[in-house]
């Protein structure tokens, strides 16, 4: 028995007269019996009582099978919706890596919310994870699109996007000498003690912190921390100073303030980044919908 069966029986369960069901499936009348006849031998049960040759009824067993076959075209119809909106890419799951600033920054809110208005039948699974982190899971799959600060460079296969620039900040204990500045020079920064990233997830941090200081000043630092809330967490203890991005000053407590660095101000770099030949077409689709999302940024 074939899905097409079931329609042709429920055209005539519907219709009740053989004739309309055959125009409805544009196919003969002859055709029409044939198939059905077909079908109650298949089944070994008569679905219709025949009163004429043209009209007929349900019996029982027909009202009942009507019920059933009218389920599983649905959920047949369904299957075939799926599987034409999964080949557009309208529907499925896309994993998402992110660097703590990517949230406070707004991209990865920006990116869930264009998703869900473009692709609202598209799932986006977050993961917080650091650049290190986000560019072995990207290469070997495990996520497919990550937030993150730029590289010098990136392994083979994969694409970075520039994304919006986000100004350099010193954050410092409010007790700390230099919070009682409005702004803060780059000559009393080198005179200062930081805290920062560790070696193995810094990527682009020792940049934040030469940046804003004198050429050829090397920073003192007193402690590393592996994530930007360990940091931000030295910092309300009075462990040191620290560069951040603006943006972090959305999740700062009480204990910490933020100031700017005169001079040109200087910026941090982010990306996102895929796999070149990406060959899911869900992921293809969301990729599309975050290009879009920043594209006036």
């Amino acid at each position: 028995m074939e899905v097409r069966h079931l329609r042709y029986f429920t055209a005539v369960a519907s219709e009740l007269h053989f004739t309309r069901a055959a125009e409805r499936l544009n196919i003969s009348t002859p055709t029409l019996s044939q198939q059905i006849k077909w079908l109650e031998s298949h089944l070994g049960v008569t679905l219709f009582n025949r009163s004429t040759k043209k009209k007929v009824e349900l019996t029982f067993v027909g009202q009942q099978f009507q019920k059933r076959a009218l389920i599983l075209i649905d959920g047949f119809e369904q299957a075939e919706r799926f599987a034409r909106e999964a080949a557009r890419g309208d529907v499925g799951d896309v994993k998402l890596g992110y660097v703590l600033m990517a949230a406070p920054a707004g991209y990865v809110k920006r990116v869930i919310e264009h998703t869900r208005a473009t692709l609202p039948n598209v799932v986006i699974h977050i993961r917080r994870m650091d650049t290190v982190q986000q560019i072995r899971a990207i290469s070997a799959g495990s996520i497919d699109i990550g937030f993150m600060r730029s590289l010098d460079s990136y392994p083979p296969g994969l694409v970075a996007f520039d994304l919006p620039r986000l100004r350099f900040c010193v954050a410092m204990h409010r007790d700390h000498p230099l919070a009682k500045k409005k702004m803060i020079t780059p000559a009393l920064l080198a005179q200062q003690k930081f805290v920062a990233y560790e070696l193995d997830s810094e990527m682009g941090f020792w940049r934040n912190i030469t940046s804003v200081l004198p050429p050829g000043t090397i920073p003192q630092i007193v402690q590393r921390a592996p994530d930007a809330m360990s940091l931000l967490t030295l910092v309300s203890a009075n462990v040191g100073i620290a560069i951040i991005q603006e943006t972090f000053k959305s999740i700062v407590d009480d204990s910490i303030v933020v100031r700017n660095i005169s001079g040109p101000p200087e910026y941090s770099t982010n990306v996102f980044v895929y796999r070149a030949t990406e060959s899911s077409a869900v992921v293809r689709a969301v990729l599309k919908t975050v290009r879009a999302a920043f594209a006036a940024s």
